[in-house]
């Protein structure tokens, strides 16, 4: 009896540390928001600055995705892209290192006009259904529906915007003779709605 005691009050010393430290770690995840996810943003560019090599599993010296990324690699599946090397796998490492591994399950936006900092975007073409590159939004689509973003295999390397005329523009895959569709994914979750803080929420030198 007093055997089955002791065993029970050691499982629950364990169980209770256990709590405490899941407590201790998520209290160290920072929370999911525009603004955190920006500045995560900013500190990826310092760590994969421009013109980093990134292309193809061919390219010489070139870099690929080698973090955990469960989640960005089902969203990349789907349709598919590689989640290791080229546009697809710079897009899964970034995904990954803001969302973490195979937290905060992605879903495709109804609307790209809520497009937010961190989300997938895929430039799908129209008359295939073949996606001709993947980027990562940097901000939300201003008043003239146009966002900064940052890609891999950008002619072989990383690309940061330098300046307002490399937005993209949501108005380019619209309409019935449009070429390409935009189609995004986010992984904030649901309960942090889209708040617009986000426009022109990404600095460059002439605006």
């Amino acid at each position: 009896m007093f055997r089955g005691k002791k065993v029970a009050g050691i499982l629950a010393g364990v169980l209770a540390g256990a709590i405490i430290g899941s407590s201790a770690a998520a209290a160290n995840i920072p929370q999911l928001t525009e603004e955190t996810v920006l500045e995560q943003l900013h500190q990826i560019e310092k760590d994969w600055p421009q013109d980093t090599i990134w292309g193809r599993s061919s390219t010489p010296g070139t870099h690929k995705n080698d973090i955990p990324s469960t989640e960005a690699q089902r969203i990349m599946d789907m349709y598919p892209v590689d989640s290791a090397y080229a546009c697809g796998g710079y897009a899964a490492m970034v995904s990954s290192l803001i969302f973490g591994d195979a937290e905060n399950p992605g879903r495709k936006l109804e609307d790209n006009a809520q497009i937010r900092p961190g989300d997938i975007i895929f430039l799908v073409n129209n008359a295939t259904g073949e996606v001709w590159h993947v980027m990562i939004a940097l901000e939300s689509p201003n008043e003239v529906h146009a966002f900064q973003y940052t890609d891999g295999n950008h002619g072989g390397h990383v690309h940061w915007p330098e300046s307002s005329y490399s937005k993209e523009n949501l108005d380019c895959y619209r309409g019935e003779k449009a070429k390409y569709r935009l189609e995004a994914w986010t992984r904030y979750p649901e309960s942090v709605p889209y708040t617009g803080a986000s426009v022109n929420a990404w600095p460059t030198e002439n605006g």
